[in-house]
């Protein structure tokens, strides 16, 4: 058999369940309307379609099985001594670590001490989600009276409510995310940097499980890190595979939907600044698709999601120390100065909180214009890490952004210091290393919880702001002085 022939079945198979799944209402006893059991049988219908598809794509003669096992099982044979270092280490960091502290019989999260405001029982955050999801697919009510990811991210997780044991469904979540974290903060890392990187992505994987901000979206039931996981999985794919656009632009989209914010990401799926005329193509089709998709559940949920939204705009909440956006930064400053300012700065700032609030915005602008206005201008075949890792910080200080979205910021600023440029004037050599020696002081600075640092430093948004300017200012390093100047299009 060919791989061809196998992918045409596996095509076949499903579309054959795609059918049978939506068609399973007018079965005998079968309840109106689509239940949890469909939508699941559609995700693994389209998981097999989408794979017999890349088998067809990636056809390069008959299939042999044996082979291929063979291969496989000489790859693992063969495996470098910190692979199974690494192995050994997420064994005893999942059954001495994760496990104690997330999965216990309590339904609480147990550590030595109250840093994180966590609630009982743990995965507050997951359990909501499966709540409107259960109110919408057994009730019909919109899961917009306190909801506000987009409609898709209810549908995508309806499968999870056949699954009654909750303590049970909790376990195969965190295990799934702690995985989802090993692929985003290593496995992916490792197939963009030099060999000679690897070690570096590794201290930042391994300091990164520990993190704060991981232990957060774990207690919380959140999944950042898979949707991160989804969206870089779409760049490297993009640039690094360009036969399998077709999946970049899925699970691109997939990314949006589950958490608006991937959508700033849109601009590294660009390979050529020059061509505008694709990159029009390519965005004006991405964003009709994401639009369609907003209606998933119905015109009616999609209303109620687009005013969700707007009262999120015009009233946004969460504005404790644990959420770094933009807003609550400005609302905590002008709240009590952090502690370190007087009754009469404080009186002017709290009269200045927009001026404040919109300079910071258009700050964030300048900054992240000038990232894509030196990718235009080098005009590189790749991914841009300092483009990515503006995109990434925009998309956590520019909407509510609590600190468990701290999680997805180990690879962006990872794979920015496997690219730190390397200049041949001392000044710009000096210059570069106190560069990277600011990044990593204001990145190692959210790894630990707030309650354990100064009240002055209670908010990650200065660090992660920080972390924009110095890699902004690196990368123009790298521009001016480390690189020819981008060939003129003929």
């Amino acid at each position: 058999m060919t791989l061809r022939k196998l992918g045409v079945g596996l095509i076949g198979i499903g579309i054959l369940g795609i059918v049978f799944s939506l068609l399973a209402d007018f079965l005998p006893g079968a309840r109106a309307g689509i239940q949890s059991t469909q939508i699941l049988g559609i995700e693994i219908s389209i998981l097999i379609l989408l794979i017999g598809i890349w088998a067809t794509l990636a056809a390069d003669g008959k299939l042999d099985a044996g082979q291929r096992l063979r291969a496989f099982m000489d790859q693992v044979i063969h495996l470098p001594v910190i692979a199974w270092v690494l192995i050994g280490f997420l064994i005893t960091y999942i059954l001495f670590f994760v496990w104690p502290m997330f999965l216990n019989s309590d339904l609480r999260m147990n550590y030595f001490n109250r840093y994180i405001p966590d609630r009982f029982p743990i995965g507050n955050d997951l359990i909501v989600i499966i709540e409107l999801a259960k109110g919408w697919f057994n009730a019909n009510e919109s899961p917009f009276t306190i909801g506000f990811y987009p409609p898709f991210t209810y549908a995508f997780f309806a499968p999870l409510l056949l699954v009654d044991d909750y303590p049970t469904l909790f376990k195969f979540f965190t295990l799934f995310s702690v995985f989802s974290y090993c692929l985003l903060t290593f496995v992916l890392p490792v197939k963009m940097v030099d060999k000679k990187n690897i070690p570096l992505v590794l201290l930042f994987f391994i300091t990164g499980l520990a993190s704060y901000g991981f232990q957060f979206e774990l207690e919380r039931g959140q999944y950042n890190v898979f949707t991160f996981l989804l969206c870089l999985w779409s760049i490297y794919i993009f640039h690094y595979h360009p036969k399998y656009r077709l999946f970049a632009y899925l699970l691109f989209s997939l990314s949006v939907q589950l958490k608006i914010y991937p959508a700033i990401f849109i601009v590294m799926l660009i390979d050529d600044w020059r061509d505008w005329k694709s990159i029009l193509r390519r965005f004006v089709g991405l964003a009709l698709f994401n639009a369609l998709l907003l209606f998933i559940m119905g015109y009616r949920v999609f209303w109620d999601f687009l005013q969700m939204i707007m009262t999120q705009m015009s009233t946004p909440g969460w504005t404790w120390n644990g959420n770094h956006s933009i807003n609550a930064f400005v609302f905590n400053l002008t709240k009590d100065g952090y502690g370190i300012t007087g009754q009469h700065t404080l009186a002017v700032l709290r009269q200045n909180s927009g001026l404040i609030e919109t300079s910071l915005f258009l700050i964030f602008c300048i900054l992240f214009l000038s990232a894509i206005l030196i990718s235009y201008r080098r005009n590189r075949a790749g991914m841009d890490p300092y483009l990515l890792a503006a995109c990434m910080i925009g998309a956590l200080i520019i909407p509510i952004s609590n600190d468990y979205t701290l999680s997805i910021l180990t690879a962006p600023v990872a794979l920015v210091l496997c690219s730190v440029p390397d200049p041949k004037n001392i000044f710009s050599k000096l210059t570069s290393s106190a560069l990277v020696l600011g990044i990593t002081l204001a990145y190692a600075s959210v790894l630990i919880p707030f309650k354990y640092k100064p009240y002055y430093l209670n908010n990650a948004f200065p660090p992660l702001f920080l972390i924009l300017i110095f890699v902004t200012i690196l990368n123009w390093i790298r521009y001016k002085t480390c690189e020819a100047p981008a060939p003129e299009p003929a």
